[in-house]
């Protein structure tokens, strides 16, 4: 397979995994406003299966802490962990996001880095609820870090849905600059109010693509 298309395909199977664990509650990569509670923590661990058209089939897992600061700050890290194909290195780049609460019940803003890189995401939260239906818009900022290369804006809008007392139902839309790129659909399985498993199904608008994605979300 020839490097760009390998390094295309990558980027898609982790552009939900990993800004997942910057983010939002997995499997939404589209963020809300919600913070850690001061002193304490939040866990994820996923696991994505993806495939574009013609392509191998790639497989990623990764995992995520958060940590509360304050009632209106936490910080994240993250470990993405590539499967299969067998790159060079499993271990992807360890990625660092802080989340300010600046309006109570209805605006946040985030900035995430992958350490060692001088690239940056800038990211604004909005998060209403509407009666059994939670809403959340983001609009972000891609800084590359270098100043004679032009950075990108990324949008995206996610919903969460609970028809019954364990069961979430997701789903979220993601674009580029002026164009609708991803959508996803998935369920949550709650085990308990901070507990849950979950999966999800999510594909390219413009190119066939399936990718799967499982996942598991705890705090303490």
């Amino acid at each position: 397979m020839p490097r760009a298309i390998f390094s295309s395909s990558m980027v898609l199977c982790w552009m939900f995994l990993m800004n997942s664990f910057s983010f939002a509650a997995h499997p939404l990569t589209t963020d809300d406003i919600g913070i850690v509670e001061m002193g304490k923590y939040e866990m994820e661990i996923g696991y994505d299966n993806c495939k574009n058209q013609g392509q191998l089939r790639n497989h990623s897992c990764g995992l995520s802490l958060k940590h509360g600061i304050s009632q209106k700050l936490d910080i994240g890290v993250s470990f993405p962990f590539h499967i299969e194909p067998k790159p060079a290195e499993r271990l992807g780049k360890v990625s660092l996001s802080l989340k300010f609460l600046m309006i109570e019940e209805f605006f946040a803003f985030s900035l995430s880095n992958e350490l060692g890189s001088e690239e940056y995401l800038v990211n604004g939260i909005l998060t209403r609820e509407i009666s059994a239906v939670v809403g959340h818009f983001n609009l972000g900022y891609q800084a590359t870090g270098d100043p004679n290369a032009r950075g990108k804006g990324l949008f995206s809008s996610g919903f969460e849905y609970s028809p019954m007392n364990r069961i979430d139902l997701v789903g979220e839309v993601l674009g580029e600059e002026t164009s609708l790129r991803n959508w996803l659909f998935g369920m949550r399985f709650k085990v308990s109010d901070v507990c849950f498993f979950d999966v999800a199904y999510a594909s390219e608008f413009r190119e066939t693509s399936e990718e799967t994605v499982f996942g598991f979300h705890t705090e303490f």
